[in-house]
């Protein structure tokens, strides 16, 4: 049955259906569950959508095996209680059972609206291709006990991707990747032209003839001494005519054994350090003297060889120094004409395990006989009654170095941030907490012009401390949550006034957006008193699509007191989102005792009350609720616990559904009460 499905896939895919002409290896997860689409092995939902990244339910689960693998229809009696011949995955979850697949989750329940988790389909994989399990695959990531074999053996197959957590719930997306994985395997040997390693951590296959996709499983590893080598990762080259192999650790330059397709192929690993230097910066120190960096040591001989640099426009070096730590080398040249700018060209360095640099010809100065240094007037500083200081120097000075905090020192003070501003001549400083009634000293030191030209040390700066500073508020970003709604965060704790009287106006991609008629919704994020989130509605549309993909806005934040303005310091970009403002949902439901159970939301709502809930119990009879022991509609919640009229009975399977009525936070839109035609149930037991 499986072989069957693979030939329909395999035909599928050279009739060229959904396939775009690059093949395989770069389609994306939309792409290929549109091939599985066509094939009947997926479906889509009503809209037309494929909702990769919602959560993957058991039942959802059952039903791709139940097709992907041809499973014969059951006659037995239905075998779950919450699976009855009226659900419409009951035919797919017999199938599955019989087939020894998926079994249930105890209670003789199949729980099938549960979410699946990576390392539970990870399990069932193992189950449907009866492999045998290989304990010897290493792997990083959150995994349970029991899951640990089946997910290093699914890894190691290559049917789903290495991740953090595999304990996570797997979306449909991960469920389209995996099928696609398995079902689009390789059937024949690859064509290997030489093995070699690049380094400690990668070997590379050479082909004799392209490919578009590698499975892992086709590949281990093993060194000399019998020790096995995990295999983390295999990519296809861009021009399809190798695969780099990413490994754990190898013994440097010891004889490697890698099996390809069942056919061993000898190499001798690399050394440890195959990376060639490089130059990091390139500095001015002053009138015709410079300082290139590198990324590590490099050899004395070749390093100071005036043969390896030269100038053009006829500029020459007339010195040649490497420092000590022998990562920086200090030249100087001859006199220069201003304004001319000479291009560098440094080749043939080596590092001292004898690698050589690529060449650099793209280094460049602008000729400068400027060997005036900046300074610092007493008059050019201040403290200002935010409590930071303001040094303003006599001309532009470097950037990069300007804003390092240790170019500046205070007596009993830290210097927390130091800031340059547009024009390059004025720093603004934050200290530590200052002390009322003290004298303050500040030194400044090392500061470079733009021309290279380092000031001379400036102390004896002096300022009175101020201890109560009117500190300002700063917006530090906006992001789109949604189509509808942003986050704001601001660098400090903001007061709920400021809440409510916040006022946000947009532009998209420059154009000023008429928000006449739009409403907002602003709360603060759960957890931070910083990020501040903020719901949009229009006139006409409750849940309106304002924020679109491939669009860049920007924000403009007022009414927040203490905010920082000028230059446009309330002002923020971002970029829209396809993510839409789903509608809240019930999501969980927490048994308490015999009368009492909890519902757990997917969002903050309101406009709770027990009259939109509807409890009964399988196959019986319905049971009332009495009250929510929220009492409050206009509470903003995460959760409402009920009490019921009766006793729970234990074992007993209940379902809760839902009636229209509560609506999220804002009040702007209704929850979610229905999948399509059927009603959105959730299940438990009596205890």
């Amino acid at each position: 049955m499986r072989k069957i499905a693979l030939a329909l896939l395999a035909l599928s895919l050279l009739l060229g259906l959904a396939v775009p002409a690059a093949g395989a290896a770069t389609l994306t997860t939309e792409e290929k569950f549109q091939v599985l689409k066509r094939q009947g092995i997926m479906t889509g939902f009503e809209d037309g959508s494929s909702r990769l990244n919602e959560s993957m339910s058991r039942e959802q689960f059952a039903s791709v095996l139940y097709k992907l693998l041809e499973l014969p229809r059951s006659s037995s009696t239905p075998g779950f209680v919450d699976v009855l011949k009226t659900r419409w995955s009951f035919t797919a979850v017999q199938a599955v059972r019989s087939a020894g697949i998926m079994i249930g989750k105890g209670g003789n329940r199949f729980e099938p609206t549960a979410p699946v988790k990576v390392e539970e389909l990870a399990s069932v994989l193992m189950k449907v291709y009866n492999v045998p399990a290989n304990p010897n695959v290493g792997f990083v990531g959150k995994v349970s006990a029991w899951a640990k074999v089946a997910v290093g053996t699914a890894l190691n197959k290559g049917w789903i991707a290495p991740r953090n957590d595999y304990t996570a719930y797997a979306t449909r997306g991960v469920l389209v990747e995996t099928v696609y994985a398995v079902y689009t395997g390789w059937d024949s040997a690859l064509d290997v032209k030489s093995v070699e390693g690049l380094n400690v951590q990668t070997v590379r296959v050479n082909l004799k003839a392209k490919i578009d996709s590698a499975d892992i499983g086709r590949f281990s590893l093993r060194d000399d001494l019998g020790n096995v080598v995990p295999i983390i990762l295999a990519t296809v080259g861009g021009d399809g005519m190798s695969v780099s192999l990413t490994t754990g650790y190898q013994i440097e330059n010891r004889m490697h054994y890698l099996t390809i397709d069942g056919k061993e192929w000898p190499y001798t690993s690399a050394r440890s350090d195959m990376t060639k230097p490089t130059i990091t910066s390139f500095d001015r120190v002053k009138a015709h003297v410079y300082v290139l960096t590198f990324s590590e040591p490099v050899d004395q001989k070749t390093a100071t060889n005036p043969a390896n640099y030269s100038f053009s426009g006829g500029l020459k070096l007339t010195t040649l120094q490497l420092s000590s730590d022998k990562r920086q080398v200090t030249f100087s040249t001859s006199n220069q004409s201003d304004n001319v700018r000479y291009w560098l060209t440094v080749k043939n360095v080596k590092d001292l395990a004898g690698n050589v640099m690529d060449t650099r010809s793209d280094l460049s100065i602008v000729g400068n006989d400027d060997a005036t240094k900046p300074t610092i007037s007493v008059s050019e500083f201040k403290v200002n009654a935010d409590a930071s200081l303001t040094v303003k120097f006599s001309e532009k000075v470097n950037r990069d170095i300007a804003v390092q905090t240790g170019r500046y020192s205070i007596g009993g003070l830290a210097i927390e941030s130091a800031s340059l501003d547009n024009e390059g001549r004025t720093v603004t400083l934050r200290t530590s907490a200052q002390q009322d009634k003290t004298v303050y000293s500040l030194t400044v030191s090392g500061i470079p012009d733009l021309a290279g030209n380092v000031m001379d040390t400036k102390s004896g700066l002096l300022f009175g401390g101020i201890s109560n500073p009117t500190l300002p508020v700063k917006l530090q970003s906006i992001a789109a949550v949604n189509e509808n709604t942003i986050e704001i965060t601001f660098d400090r704790d903001i007061k709920d006034a400021d809440v409510g009287s916040l006022v946000v106006s947009i532009k998209d991609n420059g154009a000023n957006v008429s928000m006449s008629g739009w409403s907002k919704y602003a709360v603060r994020k759960p957890g931070t008193n910083r990020v501040v989130a903020v719901q949009f509605r229009t006139g006409t549309d409750p849940n309106p699509g304002l924020f679109h993909p491939g669009h860049v806005y920007t924000a403009k934040v007022t009414g927040v007191s203490s905010l920082l303005s000028q230059d446009g310091a309330n002002e923020a970009a971002f970029a829209g989102t396809i993510v839409a403002n789903e509608a809240s949902y019930a999501k969980q439901v927490i048994v308490l005792n015999r009368t009492t159970i909890k519902v757990v939301f997917s969002e903050p709502v309101k406009n709770v009350n027990e009259t939109y809930f509807v409890m009964k119990e399988e196959g019986g009879d319905a049971v009332r609720i009495s009250h929510d022991e929220l009492n409050n509609t206009g509470a903003v919640v995460t959760e409402v616990t009920l009490k019921l009229s009766k006793d729970m009975t234990p074992g007993q399977v209940y379902y809760l559904t839902f009636k229209p009525g509560i609506t999220d936070a804002a009040g702007f839109n209704g929850w979610k009460t229905k999948n399509g035609n059927e009603d959105i149930s959730l299940l438990f037991t009596g205890v």
